[in-house]
């Protein structure tokens, strides 16, 4: 018989939603995990293919050690507030989260349950780095989490430098959610504010080597693919990202942790309102960017930055922004791989 008092019980969750092509790497990765007591829940976020019917076969079929719990959100929630769901599911002290188009190694709860229980519980989120690979699965680049989320970073660290860990990548104390309750109304993403809020009660604790193969254009965030690609998608979600977490920690944590800190708030308050002025032009139609210059104006003369004015420019002329800046990029690039050559010849 297991000793839980030794080795507690742990959950390990997969969430899904629209990932036939890749769930059964995912399930195969949580029935591998070698942590025993372990819980997995499979949740799907009503996908309209053959996701959750995978889900069932999958489970249906397993005849391991694990107790296999599954679940169907009807209608689909979203990211945020399915994380809060499948919240509301476990039984573990120790949750494990894994998307549906990533892959976990074996020991991944295994070494994230180690550094959270050497810690005497004190340990309150567990990250790592991921292993980036492409749709086909194969290798793309290690992705770490940013530099100072690598050495323990405070709350005021995270808020201060807008930090977040590879959500991909991360497990917590279930007390980050008894503590504060669930994390909707108000984000899209949960990577900055799981820390924090861990970061509040705890030590976050980073172990340096891929546990996860996160693949890119799934869930996460594959970074930028060109000028119009920064303005319009990718960086236009990860702008809107930022400010909502803003608008949710300004909401939601000052009064509770930081009400003196006039210095933190004001941190937050100008980036919160430098990341509004492209996320609002970004959504607006053409009549509409050009009608946003006072409001772009004013925020230039409240935060003394010409960047407000910069970001009108680029989104109202982006008809010359764009190839204008690819040229450049290209002829930068250009630049770089003949230096380069230069110097491996000499």
């Amino acid at each position: 018989m297991t000793d839980t008092t030794e080795r507690p019980p742990v959950t390990f969750a997969v969430i899904a939603y629209n990932q036939e092509r890749y769930i059964r790497e995912a399930i195969e990765g949580a029935f591998a995990q070698t942590y025993q007591p372990l819980e997995i829940i499979l949740s799907d976020d009503g996908s309209p293919d053959r996701t959750y019917q995978i889900m069932q076969e999958m489970a249906a079929a397993y005849d391991g050690p694990h107790k296999v719990v599954l679940n169907r959100n009807e209608p689909n929630l979203g990211l945020v507030p399915h994380i809060d769901r499948v919240m509301e599911l476990v039984s573990g002290e120790f949750i494990v989260v894994s998307a549906g188009d990533d892959i976990s190694c074996p020991q991944r709860t295994e070494k994230m349950v180690t550094a959270w229980r050497q810690s005497a519980k004190n340990v309150t989120l567990v990250h790592s780095l991921a292993e980036s690979i492409k749709d086909s699965g194969e290798y793309n680049w290690i992705r770490p989490p940013p530099e100072r989320m690598m050495n323990k970073a405070t709350s005021r660290d995270i808020i201060q430098y807008a930090l977040h860990v590879v959500g991909a990548t991360a497990g917590w104390d279930r007390r980050v959610f008894t503590e504060f309750g669930p994390l909707a109304p108000g984000l899209e993403i949960e990577d900055h504010i799981i820390p924090l809020r861990a970061s509040f009660i705890g030590d976050l604790s980073f172990i340096n080597e891929p546990l996860v193969k996160n693949r890119v254009g799934g869930m996460s965030f594959g970074g930028y693919g060109g000028v119009y690609d920064y303005l319009y998608t990718s960086g236009h979600r990860k702008r809107k990202w930022i400010l909502e977490t803003d608008e949710y920690i300004l909401r939601r944590f000052f009064d509770l942790a930081f009400s003196g800190d006039a210095e933190l708030k004001a941190i937050c308050e100008r980036r919160r309102d430098l990341f509004k002025v492209p996320v609002e032009l970004a959504k607006a139609h053409r009549l509409g960017r050009i009608l946003k210059l006072p409001f772009c104006l004013n925020m230039s003369l409240k935060h003394q930055s010409t960047q407000p004015v910069k970001d009108w420019a680029k989104y109202n002329f982006d008809w010359i922004y764009v190839p204008v800046r690819q040229a450049l990029q290209k002829s930068a690039n250009s630049r770089t791989s003949r230096d380069k050559a230069r110097s491996e010849k000499q």
